[in-house]
């Protein structure tokens, strides 16, 4: 009987180690960490291997809440939405999608918070939500009226960010998966 080892956590990337180097800095500058703290910190950031390593050095500095940079609310009808790259995540969202799709692209973004509540409330849509290795993703408070939800995503790790789905779905679909894996020999070939 073979136990099967969890995937190997995500390695961070340059640019990884220099968002998690800004919210250190931000913290110093608003005084929460001292110059020796700072140090050490960024001491840390700069010489971590993977992105768990770097959301561990940086657990304890989640902003103060400031007016809308908490909350963000996406309407879309008979449209397309998208929120991917690095833009900024707020502590709360609200998904609402009416005959439109709506694309949430976590992979890049700059999240500064442990937990990210998302209200999703699709009608005659779909809301794709892309996650990074080792989040963990909470998809059971959805009422469902004729929906779907699949959370593919898998292997949540301690110290990942946890992303709340609330709401209800009509007649819609909610997905959560992993950014897709290009191959190495055809690098325009998508899943």
């Amino acid at each position: 009987m073979s136990l099967e080892q969890p995937p190997p956590a995500r390695r961070a990337s340059d640019h990884d180690r220099e968002r998690a180097a800004a919210v250190i800095q931000e913290a110093h500058s608003d005084g929460r960490l001292d110059f020796e703290e700072l140090d050490e910190r960024l001491t840390r950031v700069y010489s971590a291997k993977t992105e768990i390593e770097l959301r561990t050095a940086t657990a304890d500095l989640l902003p103060v809440a400031h007016g809308a940079d908490a909350e963000l609310t996406i309407r879309a009808k008979h449209s397309a939405q998208k929120r991917e790259g690095a833009w900024t995540v707020p502590e709360r969202v609200t998904a609402l999608p009416e005959h439109s799709s709506l694309k949430l692209d976590f992979t890049d973004a700059v999240v500064r918070w442990a937990e990210i509540h998302v209200e999703a409330r699709p009608k005659h849509s779909s809301i794709v939500m892309i996650v990074p290795e080792g989040w963990s993703v909470d998809l059971d408070q959805v009422d469902m009226v004729g929906s779907t939800a699949k959370n593919k995503a898998t292997a949540p790790k301690p110290g990942g960010v946890r992303l709340h789905i609330t709401g209800e779905a009509r007649h819609s679909s909610i997905t959560v998966r992993h950014p897709r894996k290009r191959h190495w020999w055809w690098p325009w070939y998508r899943k």
